[in-house]
C-alpha cells in the first residue's frame, strides 16, 4: 500500500473513531438530561459572565502560546511576538482534524515565510504541548482529593498523586536527553537538533500551571453564567474545578482521534464534577455537570473562533530577507 493510501486509511479510521466517540458521549448526555425533571435546574444564562469565561480561556492559551514563542526564540526562530502568537491561535483550528497533527503542519506552514525552519518549529510545538499537558496532569492529580471521586484512603495520599502527575515531565526530560545523544552523532555542520534547557522547560510548567488556573476560573464563571444558585466561590470549590478542568483537558489531548478533545473532554469533566455536585444537588448532580460541560465547550469554542478569525484577517508583513538563525544557549528568550 502506498504512503498516500495509508494516510487516507489512517485519517478515515481516526475520523470513524471520532464519530463513534462523539456519538457515544452525545447519547450518554442525552440519556442523562432526559431524566431531568422539568424545572429541576434553574438555568439562567448571563452573557456577561460567559463572555468573561471565554476571555479567560483565551488568556490561558496566551500563557501557553507565550511559552511556545520563547521556545522558538531559544531555537533561533526569531519571529516577532505577534507573528508567533497569531500562528499559535490560528493553528488551534487544526486540532479539530482527527490525529491533531494538523496543528504542527499549520504552524510550520505559517512560519516558513517568516524564516522559521520546519524542524525547530515542529519540535518546539511538540515540547510546548507536552509541557502544558504535563502541568495539567500534575495539577489534576494533585488536587484530585478536592473532587472526592476516590475513597479517602486513596485520595488523601497526595504524594502518590504527585509522583503520578510528574511522569509526563520525566518523559520530556528523557526526550531532551535523546536529542543530546543524537546531536553528537550528526555530521559536522549539520543543523543542531532542538534541545530546550531543563530550566526553560521548568519555566514552561509555570506557564502551563498559570493557564490551567485561568481555565478553572473560566469554569467557575461558566457555572455562575448558567446556574447562578449552583456556584459556591470558595477555596475548596476552586481546587475541585482546577483538578476537573485539568484532567478533562489532558484526557481530550490523550485521545488523539477525538477532534479538539470533543466528547472525551466533556465526558471526563461531567464524570469528575458529578460527585462534587452531589451534596448540593442530589439526583440532579449528573445533569448539572453535563449542562456545564456542554456550556463550557460552547463558550470556549465561540471565543476561539472569534479571536482566530480576527487574527486571520490581520496579515503581518513578511520580512524581505527572512532567514534562519542558529540557536543560542541561553534559556531566556
Amino acid at each position: 500500500m502506498s504512503t498516500g493510501k495509508r494516510r487516507k486509511w489512517v485519517l478515515a479510521t481516526e475520523t470513524a473513531l471520532a464519530v463513534v466517540v462523539v456519538a457515544a458521549v452525545g447519547y450518554s448526555f442525552w440519556n442523562t438530561l432526559r431524566k431531568l425533571d422539568s424545572g429541576a435546574l434553574d438555568l439562567r444564562v448571563r452573557p456577561e459572565l460567559l463572555a468573561a469565561a471565554g476571555a479567560l480561556y483565551l488568556l490561558a492559551h496566551l500563557c501557553w502560546s507565550s511559552f511556545w514563542v520563547r521556545l522558538l526564540h531559544h531555537e533561533g526562530v526569531n519571529v516577532s511576538w505577534f507573528v508567533g502568537l497569531r500562528t499559535y491561535y490560528i493553528s488551534q483550528f487544526g486540532k479539530y482534524v482527527p490525529g491533531k497533527v494538523m496543528v504542527l503542519f499549520m504552524r510550520v506552514g505559517m512560519l516558513r515565510p517568516h524564516g522559521g525552519h520546519p524542524v525547530p518549529v515542529a519540535v518546539t510545538a511538540t515540547y510546548e504541548t507536552l509541557t502544558s499537558m504535563a502541568a495539567g496532569a500534575l495539577l489534576g492529580v494533585l488536587f484530585l482529593p478536592a473532587l472526592g471521586v476516590l475513597p479517602e484512603r486513596i485520595s488523601g495520599n497526595s504524594t502518590a498523586f504527585l509522583v503520578l502527575g510528574g511522569l509526563p515531565i520525566g518523559l520530556a526530560v528523557l526526550n531532551k536527553f535523546a536529542a543530546r545523544v543524537a546531536k553528537k552523532k550528526r555530521a559536522p555542520g549539520a543543523r543542531p537538533l532542538p534541545a530546550p534547557s531543563l530550566f526553560l522547560l521548568m519555566q514552561g510548567l509555570v506557564h502551563g500551571a498559570c493557564g490551567y488556573a485561568l481555565l478553572a476560573w473560566s469554569l467557575g464563571l461558566t457555572l455562575s453564567g448558567i446556574v447562578p444558585d449552583a456556584a459556591q466561590w470558595s477555596g475548596d470549590a476552586y481546587e475541585a474545578q482546577l483538578s476537573a478542568v485539568a484532567l478533562a483537558y489532558v484526557a481530550g489531548f490523550v485521545i488523539l482521534f477525538a477532534p479538539g478533545g470533543l466528547g472525551a473532554r466533556e465526558f471526563v469533566l461531567a464524570a469528575v464534577l458529578t460527585p462534587a455536585f452531589a451534596l448540593a444537588h442530589g439526583p440532579n448532580a449528573a445533569a448539572l455537570a453535563t449542562v456545564l460541560a456542554l456550556a463550557l465547550r460552547l463558550t470556549w469554542s465561540v471565543a476561539e473562533v472569534v479571536v482566530g478569525l480576527v487574527l486571520y484577517a490581520i496579515k503581518p508583513a513578511i520580512p524581505p530577507h527572512a532567514h534562519h538563525h542558529t540557536p543560542h544557549e541561553s534559556a531566556n528568550a
